[in-house]
């Protein structure tokens, strides 16, 4: 309970004379809040260093995978007629390709008919494409119009598609085409007609447009692709072909006989140099990251908050120095980050150029991928050093960086304590203050009724002897 001091006896502001003492008192707890403040400003500036590492670390993992280095791409250099895509198993190489001609599927017509709703007769039909087998169509009085002997081929699971066309003259046509393009897949059609007679020109036989022939009109020819390769004709049944070129399917999109262009087959350097990139990224964020959190800069009034921290200030020297490692066995012309097209500017910024990376992957694959991942005991690839100097920095149970944040809270937990203990002896010695000031008060008042009983005696004696002076 706090004891109130008025002051009465006194004259003085006690309350005030008390206050500005415990401030006094609490200069301590400020200068541990302000400790306090810059602890956790270390453990935030550790928390979002860590956040950018862990970003350079994955940046760093991703190269550290041999099958990166590994895929093959294809390129077409007209690719409105032919695209190219490309396996692990592909081979680099160059191809001459013209494309003459594109696999078609056979496309066919029966006689015409006056409307979609004609009725055409019932019976069996017997669809076959190529040398695949027969797929027998019921006719029946469900669905013996024209539209409806269409719809009966297409939901009976033919090899062919089919439908009726108009021709916009009063004609209506039953049309069916291959589902499969090239020479072996032509359209077969025979029935057996309800009425007895399969080739006239009645009952379900007036679909053929030649019924003595049992034959319907060819409207698109079936046909191979056509195309010549360096040189050399090939032809092949569909116009997406896997088996021209080792790991490379071609795909056809248009003819253009008599006009050749470059199919290529490379390293796919591109998805390569994307991860370069990142990594380069990455690297100058967390590079920018510990400058900043170490700056130095008294006349300007700049001061980081991991100014003159060992822990830092070596990772940053040795994330520099990882830059210009060379790694045993790998020629000297891949043994190196600046061979493979990223530099370091005076300040220790990376740049990367994609095309030096090409030239060089291209020119030493195995180096350059052993450059990034090898794995031997002392002469690690550059990848994997920079996961593991990194993993040394942010794991969770042995990592320098979390090490720090714990020392840091336990500071900050330290400082807690003390802040509690001062502030138990604060209050105390206030409690104490106010006691003497009381009794100071106290006193102050018996001093003040003394001194009114003696002013009283004395007045009293004065009188006393100037009454005895009369007589």
């Amino acid at each position: 309970m706090t004891i109130g001091v008025s002051g009465l006896m006194s004259g003085m502001d006690t309350e005030s004379i008390i206050t500005k003492m415990m401030d006094i008192e609490r200069r301590p707890i400020t200068l541990l809040q302000q400790r306090e403040a810059g602890y956790q400003s270390k453990i935030s500036s550790i928390g979002a260093l860590k956040g950018l590492l862990a970003e350079l670390q994955t940046a760093a993992a991703a190269l550290n995978e041999p099958d990166l280095f590994a895929g093959i791409s294809a390129s077409s250099g007209n690719t409105a007629v032919l695209t190219a895509s490309a396996s692990d198993t592909a081979v680099a190489g160059s191809y001459q390709v013209t494309v003459n001609a594109l696999a078609q599927a056979q496309q066919v017509r029966g006689s015409a008919f006056t409307a979609s709703s004609e009725v055409v007769g019932t019976g069996t039909l017997a669809i076959q494409v190529g040398a695949n087998t027969p797929v027998n169509v019921v006719i029946d009085s469900t669905n013996n119009t024209l539209a409806g002997i269409a719809q009966a081929i297409n939901s009976a699971n033919t090899d062919v598609t089919a439908g009726v066309v108009n021709d916009g003259l009063g004609n209506y046509y039953l049309t069916m085409a291959s589902k499969e393009t090239g020479t072996s897949n032509t359209i077969s059609l025979t029935m057996v007609d309800d009425d007895g007679i399969n080739n006239d020109a009645n009952g379900l036989s007036k679909l053929y447009n030649d019924p003595a022939a049992q034959t319907m009109w060819q409207t698109q020819a079936a046909g191979n692709a056509q195309l010549n390769v360096n040189g050399i004709d090939v032809e092949r049944a569909g116009n997406v072909i896997s088996d021209l070129l080792e790991g490379v399917t071609l795909t056809l999109k248009a003819a253009d006989a008599g006009k050749p262009f470059e199919v290529k087959v490379s390293r796919d350097t591109e998805s390569v140099s994307s991860k370069i990139a990142a990594f380069v990224g990455k690297y100058n964020s967390a590079l920018s990251a510990l400058k900043t959190l170490q700056i130095s800069d008294p006349e300007a009034g700049t001061v980081g908050p991991l100014q003159g921290d060992s822990t830092t200030r070596m990772l940053q020297e040795r994330l520099q120095s990882l830059i210009s490692t060379r790694v045993d066995g790998v020629t000297d012309s891949a043994n190196g980050l600046s061979f493979l097209g990223v530099t370091a500017d005076k300040e220790g910024k990376l740049s990367f150029d994609s095309t030096i990376f090409a030239a060089t992957f291209e020119a030493n694959p195995e180096d350059v991928v052993n450059f990034f991942t090898q794995t031997t005991e002392g002469s690690e690839g550059v990848a994997l050093k920079f996961d593991n100097l990194l993993e040394n920095y942010l794991d969770s149970s042995t990592g320098l960086l979390p090490a720090k944040e714990a020392g840091l809270n336990r500071s900050i937990e330290h400082i807690g304590d003390q802040v509690d203990k001062i502030e138990a002896r604060i209050a105390k010695r206030e409690e104490t203050l106010r006691h003497q000031f009381e009794s100071l008060e106290s006193l102050l008042a018996q001093f003040q009724n003394t001194s009114g009983v003696l002013s009283q005696q004395i007045e009293a004696l004065s009188n006393l002897n100037a009454q005895i002076s009369k007589k």
